[in-house]
């Protein structure tokens, strides 16, 4: 709880000490949660980024809380990740027995974490990423407690944003009824239906209930080809291997090895063979037709992570058990040889330039979310862009769905494509923005219709159509 505490604090403290805008999936489930509290919005799942439970329950209830809901849900997505970050600390730390040990296993395994792909990126801009990490090495730790409805229902979070979970929520499920009666009786056997049936009900009923399309979700993701290239398998696993730092995957398993031959440790057995099977249902999905990406891969990369601050903590002790000479001085200069070799590797090195790039980046993009409210005032204010209920918009692809919190309208009236009449927001075409929106070649009426700094906006329209919902 002291933990929790703190976390939130920290997480409170982030928002006005970073720069803080979420991205372009969470502005996508901050708009949809203020659709469910505001009675003039229909709730409409659509538009924006792939469905994701977990955060729209949350965004639901920041929905409440007017324009403070961005900014809430940051700070709910930071306080996730800080929370994963203690989490592999101290789940690093007891796989080693503690002491110096756990202390050197559990900042390398924190290190790890931060340097995986784009975990800077996914703490400062508010993505669901970060507390996946959290319930996924919590979920571990419940496990060696013995706290198994705790476990269970972090694996019953971690479901609602990751569908990859199911599998292992189900087998768990099961291994509990089988294994220990105490989830035979009626109130376990309702806790564990209640997670299970949360799963489909919350994925898939919203859409259905809104568009008429029960897996738009996978839909949605299995039409992005993820840039896979002619080889799947071989890309996969490359971006597999890749989102850790190399030094993380190589002592990782040097920690399964060595514990087990050491002393026969099946709790790091169990973690080493709970990563190969993430892995095995990424892949498998990816080679259905999914897009594999790099993120799909974070639970089994923080765990790599922890595993990896666990192999040189045992590499450490190896050296001292060997030495007859002050063992201890021996094992802290193992570690310190283990380490100096770690941190100058070239993967760490891009790592950690990469994860200072995103502090401007998010900068920019605090910048980009203020401008956008300047060029909205400059076209003539909401009013004057979306005279009817119809209208339409486009923008960039990055800022689409902060465009529809903008001008509080649902996803489907901004687009990323202009395919019928409607006002065009060209903004500069930089990591932030996006690419301008496509135009359809029949819009050949082009009238610019305000200026302001990098950003254009432009009115389209087809010569003997009404114009009167076109927008200023």
């Amino acid at each position: 709880m002291v933990a929790v505490v703190v976390c939130t604090l920290l997480s409170a403290l982030s928002a006005a000490v970073l720069p803080t805008v979420p991205s372009y999936d969470p502005w996508s489930w901050i708009v949809w949660g203020r659709e469910v509290t505001d009675p003039h919005l229909s709730f409409i799942i659509g538009g924006g980024s792939s469905w994701k439970p977990l955060p729209v329950i949350f965004t639901t209830i920041w929905g409440l809380f007017g324009s403070a809901a961005p900014t809430l849900w940051v700070i709910t997505a930071r306080i996730g990740g800080l929370l994963g970050l203690w989490g592999a600390w101290k789940l690093a730390g007891r796989l080693v027995g503690g002491g110096w040990s756990g202390v050197l296993a559990g900042a390398l395994a924190v290190a790890g974490v931060i340097l995986t792909q784009d975990w800077v990126y996914y703490f400062l801009r508010g993505t669901s990423e970060v507390i996946l990490i959290a319930a996924t090495v919590w979920f571990v730790d419940r496990l060696i407690d013995g706290k198994r409805t705790q476990a269970f229902l972090l694996g019953a979070v971690a479901g609602l944003i990751r569908p990859e979970w199911w599998p292992f929520l189900f087998l768990y499920a099961v291994w509990l009824v089988w294994r220990d009666p105490g989830f035979r009786t009626p109130g376990k056997l309702l806790v564990l239906a209640a997670g299970l049936v949360a799963q489909p009900m919350f994925w898939f009923l919203p859409p259905y209930i809104t568009t008429g399309h029960a897996f738009s979700a996978a839909t949605q993701a299995a039409q992005y080809n993820g840039h896979l290239g002619s080889n799947v398998l071989r890309t996969v696993v490359a971006r597999g291997a890749n989102d850790q730092v190399l030094p993380a995957l190589i002592l990782g398993i040097v920690a399964v090895l060595v514990a087990w031959i050491r002393d026969r440790n099946r709790t790091i057995l169990a973690v080493g063979l709970g990563i190969i099977a993430w892995w095995v249902v990424v892949v498998a999905e990816t080679l259905d037709g999914y897009p594999g990406l790099e993120r799909f891969f974070l639970p089994a990369a923080a765990l790599i992570c922890v595993l990896g601050g666990v192999g040189v903590a045992l590499l450490a002790q190896l050296a001292g058990r060997v030495s007859d000479r002050a063992p201890a001085v021996v094992r802290v200069l193992a570690a310190a040889v283990l380490v100096a070799l770690w941190i100058p590797f070239s993967t760490t090195r891009t790592r950690v330039s990469e994860a200072r790039a995103f502090f401007p980046a998010a900068s920019r993009a605090v910048s980009t979310f203020h401008e956008i409210d300047r060029v909205i005032a400059a076209a003539g204010g909401r009013h004057a862009i979306l005279p009817c209920r119809s209208s339409f918009v486009a923008i960039n692809h990055s800022v689409q769905s902060a465009m529809a919190w903008k001008l509080r309208v649902t996803l489907e009236r901004v687009g990323t494509r202009m395919t019928h009449p409607g006002l065009d927001f060209i903004g500069p075409h930089n990591a932030v923005d996006g690419g301008p929106a496509r135009v359809d070649p029949r819009l050949t009426h082009h009238q610019t219709v305000a200026t302001l700094g990098g950003w254009r906006v432009v009115r389209l329209t087809t010569p003997g159509l009404p114009t009167a919902c076109d927008g200023r």
